[in-house]
């Protein structure tokens, strides 16, 4: 069970990061429900469906989000409706005021399960954007900093890279963003343990995955996409490449979330249609 953390919160990103973010979201409340509301509010921001019921399997692509109205001390959405859409979409339950039933407590601590409070439209709208946009780029940066320190020396790389990282792709492309020359930006990667500045653009997309996987509870999709990412299998390949000879790609690697579970979510998004990495 995860609720989002204070840091997320609605910005506008880059145009490269919002053309791939989110998938669908599918709400389930019965017309003239509270929670209906919640489809007029998020559709400038994202792709809606509202649905009485659980929709049907094949309406659900790996990478939506399917959002459970609990408000009412009935339900009308059965637990075991949702199995089969929990394998392949986030799943996301708005609780009420009156107690709910235990098997709903049993979903609510499976991985890919988040309770998001709150008792207006205005608030239950925020943090549900909060989980499927994530924080900014440069909370992001601040997230990897923390968890490797001996990134300081390269914040201002750092920073460039998690606020726009689907356009950080080669060494060249970092130096223009960072209005530095590549001499420079090499000179600095170096000193900090990078045999390459491409493994250092690695290592801060690594470290931003892990965080907001780790720490902000996001889904993995959302994670790979704002880190830079849509392969898992090339992304581990190639940093199996630069572990060899950088230290701190290593370092980054190990820390890495373990959960099988997590893993099996990272390599299965086999349906969705992003870019390539």
């Amino acid at each position: 069970m995860h609720q989002p953390s204070a840091s997320c919160g609605r910005q506008v990103r880059h145009e490269s990061v919002r053309n791939v973010l989110p998938g669908t979201v599918h709400i389930l409340s019965p017309p003239g429900r509270p929670l209906a509301n919640l489809y007029g509010a998020l559709r400038p921001t994202v792709h809606v469906r509202n649905w009485a019921a659980a929709p049907p399997a094949h309406e659900v692509r790996s990478g939506d989000f399917v959002v459970v109205d609990l408000t009412h001390p009935q339900p009308r959405v059965e637990v075991r409706s949702l199995d089969l859409l929990l394998r392949r979409a986030t799943l996301c339950l708005i609780p009420g005021d009156s107690l709910i039933n235990p098997h709903w407590l049993d979903l609510a601590s499976q991985p890919g399960v988040h309770v998001l409070g709150g008792r207006t439209a205005d608030e239950r709208v925020t943090k549900l954007l909060c989980l499927i946009q994530g924080p900014s780029g440069n909370s992001i940066a601040d997230l990897v900093l923390s968890a490797e320190p001996a990134l300081q020396s390269l914040r201002a790389l750092v920073e460039t890279v998690c606020i726009d990282p689907w356009s950080i792709r080669r060494p060249h492309h970092l130096a223009v963003r960072c209005r530095m020359s590549l001499a420079v930006v090499k000179r600095q990667c170096v000193s900090a343990g990078f045999a390459r500045v491409e493994h250092c653009i690695l290592c801060i997309r690594l470290l931003a995955y892990e965080q907001l996987v780790v720490v902000e509870h996001l889904p993995v999709r959302t994670a790979r996409l704002l880190a830079g990412f849509d392969d898992p299998s090339n992304m581990r390949r190639h940093v199996r490449r630069a572990a060899d000879r950088s230290a701190l790609v290593a370092r980054a690697m190990e820390a890495l979330p373990a959960n099988a579970q997590r893993e099996r979510l990272a390599t299965s998004d086999q349906s969705s249609h992003e870019p390539r990495a």
